[in-house]
């Protein structure tokens, strides 16, 4: 990494740790640039506005670079398939600055556009590349709503990270199952 990679990193950095706690409309780019020890005007040259520099932070709060790997990954089971893939999500979230700013991207996709094509990417691109491979996997399809409620229930982890009375692996394992059971139950 060169130096300017390095320092656009380290003022991106900077805000992800600044949103997450303040929000976007509350956050400055003078607390961001005292963050990341940089001037003001170093972050305005990188980033030229604000609202650029909130859409780089929420796009890396978004999975898309877990399942877009992924999904480029083989798996000999559906089982590991979906054990990869939460085990993924959750550990991008152990951070508690992404796991709120992740928060806080979904509530603000209306209103920036680059937001909600990371989202759109992640929900409907990326999640339906790796379903289909699920389904290949068990040789049936899976409905939507079955798919989604799958993903669901990880964004709940993140949502309740404190709170929940499980690990992330056998949150995972837990869940990988009851799903695995639950579409490939014969009626």
């Amino acid at each position: 990494m060169n130096a300017k990679e390095d320092r656009q990193d380290k003022i991106l950095d900077a805000s992800i740790k600044v949103f997450s706690k303040k929000g976007y409309d509350l956050a400055t780019i003078d607390e961001i640039a005292r963050k990341a020890r940089v001037s003001k005007g170093i972050v305005f040259f990188y980033y030229k506005k604000k609202d650029n520099l909130i859409e780089k932070a929420a796009i890396r709060s978004v999975p898309v670079q877990e399942i877009t790997d992924l999904n480029k990954r083989d798996h000999k089971s559906a089982k590991d398939l979906l054990i990869d893939f939460g085990m993924s999500f959750l550990k991008k979230y152990e951070n508690p600055d992404l796991r709120n700013l992740l928060l806080m991207t979904i509530a603000n996709k209306e209103r920036y556009k680059q937001i909600d094509l990371a989202l759109r990417t992640v929900c409907f691109q990326e999640m339906d590349k790796m379903f289909s491979k699920l389904e290949e996997l068990v040789k049936q399809s899976v409905p939507a709503p079955i798919r989604k409620a799958f993903f669901g229930s990880l964004l709940c982890y993140v949502v309740w990270w404190k709170d929940n009375e499980m690990s992330p692996e056998n949150y995972v394992r837990t869940l990988t199952e009851t799903f695995l059971n639950l579409i490939t139950k014969k009626n």
